[in-house]
This record gives structure tokens, C-alpha cells and sequence, in this order.
């Protein structure tokens, strides 16, 4: 896997949360696809490969000349990716993302989780394919990071969580009938993705972008993988490869 230096932008903190841009004259990403991410080595001859292996993270979006990418900062190699004056190493777009078909269709989004929706939502827009944005803003979100998605996702539909038992079920009653819609695209934590897949069972498809650790994102060592059904069977499949977004049917979950 070749990473590219780049030219950093912006970066912006929201607490725990971070957005980071970044030009970017390669290959576009398609909605879901992810790019794998680190500084550049240290000068240190102790802490060139610190941390040793890139992060992976979906593309938030892209406006033909620079990249966004949004994150939530959980260790070392992402708390680096949002410091200041470091110098960046990343990877053409990877994976496959979501299949746009016709519409009206449904964009659900949890938390931080959100990220691949946005490039999704643009890429809609630009098909003429009419959608309606559903993103849960979670009770340990900062203020910052809940009006960052509020001026981010003007037309969406915000539902915050704080009070609720169930943040999923609550995302997915704001939506009504699902039956209303072509199709339901997801991204978010796990047991919103559990949830969608369920609600979306008998009703609509619904394409889900899952969450995995990757460490050589071409598929060779097999960290990634997804349970899957195949011939009604069950079976294992890349994240990095095959996915990230799989149809929430052939999730064996």
C-alpha cells in the first residue's frame, strides 16, 4: 500500500472530535470508500514508525481539490492525526462503497459514524436521486461538534439521544415508514447497524458501512474480516476488500 504526502489544510477540534482536510489531486473517493491514514515519520530515530501502522478512515467528503476526513480521536495515531503542525501520509481511496440506485432513499447516521454520509449525500444530489438524512447527535457529543453537524447537514433530520434508553431505536423512529423508500444506506455504531438491518429486514434493502480494524487493507492478513452469509452458509469476508458498505441481508450477523 503506497501512502502519499499531503498538503494539510484545516484542522479542527469539536472535543473528542476531529476534522481534518487536506488536498487531494489522486483518484476521487466514491461514498464509503475509506483512505488509510498516518503522520509523517519522526525525525527521532526511536519514534520513526510510532505509531506503525496508518488508521483507516471513511471520506467525509470531497470537493474535487481537497479531502475531508472525520474522526473521533480514541489513542495515539489518531490524537497525532489531529495535532498541529505534522505532516501527512495517505492512500488513494480504498474498498467499495455504497451502490446509488434510485431513490427516494434514507441516510441513517450515529455519532462520529456519520462520516461517509455526507460524500453520500453530495453524490445523490448530483444523480438528482431525492433523500432524507437521519444523524443522532449522542449525549456525550460536545456542543461544538452538535452545531458543527447541524451547519454541516442543513436539511437533516437531528435527533439528539441524551435521554433516551435506546439511541437506535430512537434514530429510527424519527424516520417513520420505512416504506416510504427505495432503499436505507447506514453508517454508525454497531448496534445501529443491528437495528437497521432488522427494521430493513422484510421492508427495504439497506447497504450498511461496517466498522473494522485494519492493518494491511489489502485484504492479505485477514484482520478485517465480516461474517457473511454465502449459499446459505456461513462465512467470512474482508472489510477492506470486499466491503466496507455490504447489503444488510448478506450480513450474517
Amino acid at each position: 500500500m503506497k501512502l502519499h504526502t499531503v498538503e494539510v489544510l484545516q484542522r479542527e477540534r469539536f472535543g473528542d472530535h476531529a476534522l481534518l482536510r487536506y488536498r487531494w489531486t489522486g483518484s476521487p473517493p466514491e461514498p464509503g470508500q475509506f483512505v488509510m491514514a498516518r503522520v509523517a515519520s519522526s525525525t527521532s530515530p526511536t519514534r520513526s514508525l510510532d505509531p506503525f501502522l496508518p488508521r483507516p478512515l471513511f471520506a467525509h467528503d470531497y470537493d474535487g481539490e481537497a479531502m475531508r476526513l472525520l474522526f473521533e480521536i480514541r489513542g495515539r495515531g489518531t490524537a497525532l492525526l489531529a495535532g498541529e503542525g505534522t505532516e501527512l501520509l495517505v492512500s488513494d481511496p480504498l474498498g467499495r462503497g455504497y451502490t446509488i440506485d434510485g431513490g427516494p432513499v434514507a441516510l441513517v447516521g450515529g455519532g462520529v459514524w456519520v462520516s461517509p454520509l455526507k460524500l453520500l449525500a453530495r453524490h445523490l444530489a448530483r444523480s438528482g436521486v431525492a433523500h432524507d438524512v437521519y444523524l443522532e447527535i449522542p449525549a456525550a457529543a460536545p456542543e461544538a461538534y452538535a452545531a458543527w453537524i447541524s451547519g454541516s447537514y442543513p436539511d437533516a433530520t437531528l435527533v439528539p439521544t441524551g435521554g433516551a434508553s435506546d439511541a437506535s431505536r430512537a434514530v429510527l423512529e424519527s424516520i417513520g415508514d420505512l416504506s416510504r423508500y427505495a432503499g436505507l444506506y447506514a453508517s454508525g455504531p454497531a448496534p445501529m447497524l443491528d437495528a437497521v438491518k432488522r427494521v430493513s429486514r422484510d421492508t427495504i434493502p439497506s447497504q450498511l458501512a461496517v466498522r473494522e480494524r485494519m492493518a494491511c487493507a489489502n485484504g492479505s492478513c485477514y484482520g478485517c474480516a465480516v461474517p457473511v452469509w454465502e449459499a446459505g452458509e456461513r462465512a467470512y469476508t474482508r472489510a477492506c476488500v470486499e466491503g466496507p458498505v455490504f447489503p444488510g441481508e448478506v450480513l450474517a450477523w
